[in-house]
């Protein structure tokens, strides 16, 4: 805070002091013919920036006029906007030695030290000017701001509050009274005099910024919006702006108005890698996976070796059932990360959605050879060897994994419901399923593994029981449906069996192999019936 608030003060002084041009100086001091010419060709030089032209005819000027208070100022002043300000500060301190009240000399030299960042004596400069002249407001929203950077907060209020009496009206002098308190972090009276400075209904591109942070610092985000919304329609190329707003609209959700502040950021700054990563995500979050891909490339053309970029942009592919696009996004992240097994865990499982089992073993396989406790590469690798028809390597896996991890959910049900499929280790795989119910007890799926063991058991009632409360969960699973088909018909309900079985069909897509089987079930069962087996 303190280096911010010193560099809006030291940019906010400058503002308020610098003066243009010589020609803008009333002279307070009358003078020779020849000095006066020698001053005019001054003029001239500084028009065209020549200052070492506009300096060589002020000193001629001031060997014609030695006594001028006036030229030796703007000697002073010429010497410091040509960088030279130890000679600046020089001649303007001569200047005061002969007349201590000089008030041209006493605010170039302010100025000085303003910019000197020697806040102490710029603070003592303008205490004697608003004392030899307290007309000008200017001069105590300057020592205002001396004061806060010096964190003297009371003098900064107790000044700004004379002028204001001076001129209640004076919008910046509200604007600066408000500051005060907002640095002091009394939010309260900051907005009470920021929302006074509005009132006077004129424009002062801050105020709303401000006013915004401070309804933000009191949690009144609707408000803080309220602001932020104005100050944009007076700096719409305030980037920083856009941000705050991005923020405050990301937490109520409002995905319109993110985006619009997003773009309008990236129209400002379109390299900006940050709005573009965020834009991506609520593009994704928003099911525009196409616009969030746009935005993933663009980054990745800028900077090909962006981890973020490169992870979203398969995870979006992904989405989009583009799995081996999807694939050749995250070698490239495995190229930048060959020693993090979570990549290998990430591009295995791609391969697992396209069925491709040799690869996604590989590299299950070489997740594992840097993090061979690595609890999910473990349990997914039994997943493979499970889908390659390898049970004892399945059940190996599992129980490797379970070593790692003994309350890994999915493992105990995997293994509990293998063992169950088998018709083997019955009372172990019940033991098994109980226990991941304990832990995950709203998973719909344990629930139907639970159903399963029941069933193997030959608790028939149970496993209906339970089975029913699955499908409540898990409507349109077609493995689920066709295990409420097997009871039934287990229980010789063969009508509710073939319903169920035949609405587990319209769901097949989902399960490799379950088509053929259930139809099957169902011609079986058909046939049974109509031989009479009831």
């Amino acid at each position: 805070m303190w280096t911010i608030l010193k560099t809006v003060a030291i940019i906010f002084t400058v503002s308020l002091l610098w003066s243009c041009s010589l020609s803008q100086k009333a002279a307070m001091h009358q003078p020779s013919k020849e000095a006066y010419y020698y001053y005019l060709r001054a003029i001239e030089a500084e028009k065209s920036d020549d200052f070492e032209e506009t300096l060589k005819y002020l000193h001629l000027a001031l060997e014609e006029d030695p006594g001028s208070l006036y030229l030796r100022t703007e000697t002073s002043r010429v010497l410091f906007k040509a960088g030279r300000e130890d000679e600046a500060v020089s001649m303007a301190e001569g200047a005061l030695e002969e007349d201590p009240d000089y008030l041209p000399a006493l605010s170039l030299l302010g100025k000085i030290y303003a910019t000197q960042e020697d806040i102490e004596k710029a603070t003592n400069i303008y205490k004697k000017i608003i004392k030899l002249d307290p007309s000008k407001i200017t001069n105590y929203i300057l020592l205002s701001h001396f004061y806060l950077i010096e964190k003297r907060y009371d003098n900064a209020v107790k000044v700004l509050n004379e002028a204001v009496k001076k001129e209640p009206w004076n919008i910046r002098l509200k604007y600066s009274l408000g500051r005060a308190y907002f640095e002091m972090n009394e939010f309260e009276k900051a907005i009470r005099e920021f929302e006074g400075a509005a009132e006077l209904d004129m424009p002062y591109e801050p105020l709303y910024f401000y006013l915004g942070i401070a309804y933000e610092e009191i949690g009144n985000s609707d408000k803080a919006i309220e602001n932020y919304e104005k100050a944009i329609n007076h700096i719409p190329h305030n980037a920083r702006l856009r941000e705050r707003l991005v923020n405050l609209y990301l937490k109520k959700e409002s995905t319109d108005k993110v985006i619009e502040h997003l773009t309008g950021i990236i129209r400002l700054e379109p390299e900006n890698t940050e709005a573009r990563l965020t834009l991506s995500d609520v593009y994704a979050d928003s099911k525009k996976f196409q616009d969030a891909v746009s935005e993933l490339r663009f980054i990745i053309s800028k900077e090909p070796e962006n981890i973020k970029a490169l992870y979203k942009l398969s995870n979006a592919l992904t989405q989009m059932e583009k799995f081996n696009e999807a694939i050749e996004e995250f070698k490239k992240l495995l190229g930048l990360l060959p020693e993090n097994p979570d990549a290998y865990l990430h591009i295995a499982l791609l391969y697992l959605q396209i069925k491709d089992y040799l690869n996604a073993e590989s590299m299950f396989k070489k997740g594992l050879a840097i993090a061979p406790e690595h609890v999910e590469l473990n349990f997914r690798l039994a997943v493979v060897y499970e889908k390659t028809d390898r049970h004892d390597e399945m059940i190996s896996q599992l129980k490797k994994t379970l070593g790692i991890d003994p309350n890994h959910v999915d493992a105990l049900n995997y293994l509990g419901y293998s063992y169950a499929d088998k018709g083997i280790n019955l009372d172990e795989a019940l033991k098994l399923v109980e226990r991941a119910i304990e832990l995950a007890p709203d998973k719909g799926y344990i629930r139907d593994s639970l159903a399963w063991v029941y069933f193997k058991k030959g608790r028939h009632s149970e496993a209906l029981k339970e089975i029913k409360k699955v499908t409540e969960i898990m409507k349109d699973d077609p493995v689920v449906l066709e295990h409420l088909g097997d009871i039934h018909m287990k229980l010789k309900n063969r009508e509710a069996a073939i319903n169920a079985w035949k609405k587990s069909l319209e769901f097949h897509e989902r399960e490799e192999g379950l088509k053929e089987r259930v139809e099957k079930k169902i011609k079986d069962s058909l046939q049974d019936l109509e031989s009479g087996n009831k």
